[in-house]
Parts: C-alpha cells; structure tokens; sequence
C-alpha cells in the first residue's frame, strides 16, 4: 500500500488475490523492477506497507520474502541457478530445510519431490546432470520448478519467458494458469504484451512509477494494451510508432 522507493516508485498500491495471474504493463524503466526488488525482499521501500493475508510484513532479505510466502523467478537465469550444480541439487535447494528432521537429509522423499517437479515441468534432462548444459528454456524451468517443487503461495515472476523458445513459453504459459487454478497468487511483468492477453485475469499499468490505470486481460487487445503502456487516453490518436507495432504483433493462441 503506497509503496515508494528513492528512485522510481511513487504511491503504489495494488491488490493480489489467489487464485488469479495479475499483470503488470509498463515501458521499460517505469518502475517495474523497483516493484519486483521490493515484493522479493531485495530493496527495501522508502515508505509504504506491504500486507501478506491482510498483515503487515517488513522484508530485510530475499529470505524474509521467501519465508512470507513470495517466491521470485527472474528473467535472468544466471542470478538464481548453481550453473555447476545438477538439477536435482537447484530444484532441491530451497526444499532441503523443509525436509530436515534434526538429521540427515531424507534423500528419498527429497528425490521423489524433485522427480515430480522434474516431471510436471517437462524438464529435459537429456543434455547432462549440470544446469549450464541445459538450454535457456530448461534452466527457466529448473527456476520455476525450484518453487514449485515446495508449493507455491505467491509467485513473482519478471519476465520469465525472455529469450527462450516458444514451445517453452506455452508450457510456462499453462503452468502459470495451473499454480492459478491450484489456489496460488501470481504477478507477471513481461515485456510481451500478448503475453497479458493470454495469461493474465487483470492487469495494472504502470507509467512513471505510479499504477496508472487496471485492465480486464481477459477483454484487451494488443492496441488497448500499448495506448495503456504509454498512458494514452483511448480516444487520444495512437502514433504511428505505435499503431505499426500493434500490427506486427503475433497472433495470440488462448493459454487460460
């Protein structure tokens, strides 16, 4: 509520309820990563509150955040994976606490956990045992089912699908629908719009560091959600910058 940082947030406020995929629209440098660094522990707000189940939480760490119940998948793979560790050893780190019983760890339970992770997001094994030889798509996933594999509460996720390919994007796509269905909380920045179209319930725009505007995803076209980007009123002319680009936009396919 009336979050604000030093550098680009102003007075932001939104609501996030289980159960949906709320989108976040907004030109690069709107504020965006400042929201994302803040919900994820990583930056502290200069003012403002954060309510997890309608109480107060005060993050000083990413695990702060964790522990609240917000997890965070980056568009940059690199910032959360062990590139010289297994697959097994990334998904299973954040678990391995929640599988400790004063003792050794329970290898069996903690490999069947994995195993169904591994399972549910189609990871590709094949390339090897280490992350860095998995492609971008499958290191995405390795991200995703790090999270997954624990339960999800509220997922964070800055734009999880840049830079891999598109048959890995529909399968993120429907997973984000499915941790939805199951009763999580999910927030999307991606710097697709279509992406909006095809996942989301509702999403905020935000421009200048402030939400300035909320939209039905489920009733947006690709022209609404660029003259919501750049905070154009809908019966303000769209510039021909921006009309081409709603133009060469590519043709969605349905993923709710």
């Amino acid at each position: 509520i009336g979050l604000n940082s030093t550098s680009k947030l102003h007075d932001v406020s939104f609501d996030l309820y289980p159960g949906e995929v709320l989108g976040v629209v907004a030109l690069e440098g709107q504020g965006q990563d400042d929201l994302f660094e803040i919900l994820s522990g990583s930056e502290r707000p200069s003012s403002g509150e954060l309510l997890v189940d309608g109480s107060p939480v005060h993050f000083h760490h990413p695990a702060d955040a964790i522990r609240a119940g917000l997890v965070y998948v980056a568009a940059d793979r690199a910032e959360a994976l062990l590139m010289q560790r297994s697959i097994r050893e990334n998904i299973a780190l954040p678990y391995t606490s929640r599988i400790l019983s004063w003792g050794p760890i329970n290898l069996s339970r903690e490999r069947r956990t994995v195993d169904a992770a591994v399972a549910k997001l189609q990871i590709d094994a094949r390339a090897g045992g280490e992350v860095r030889q998995l492609s971008g798509g499958n290191q995405q996933k390795v991200t995703i089912a790090r999270w997954v594999a624990g339960g999800v509460k509220t997922m964070l996720c800055f734009d999880p699908t840049r830079g891999i390919d598109i048959r890995t994007k529909q399968q993120i796509y429907v997973l984000l629908r499915d941790l939805a269905a199951a009763g999580a909380a999910v927030l999307l920045y991606t710097s697709e719009l279509k992406e909006i179209q095809l996942v989301c319930d509702r999403a905020i725009v935000i421009f200048g560091g402030r939400v300035v505007n909320e939209l039905d995803a489920a009733t947006a076209d690709e022209a609404s959600l660029l003259r919501a980007a750049y905070n154009l009123k809908s019966d303000a002319p769209m510039p021909e910058t921006i009309a081409a680009a709603a133009v060469e936009a590519s043709e969605p396919a349905s993923a709710r």
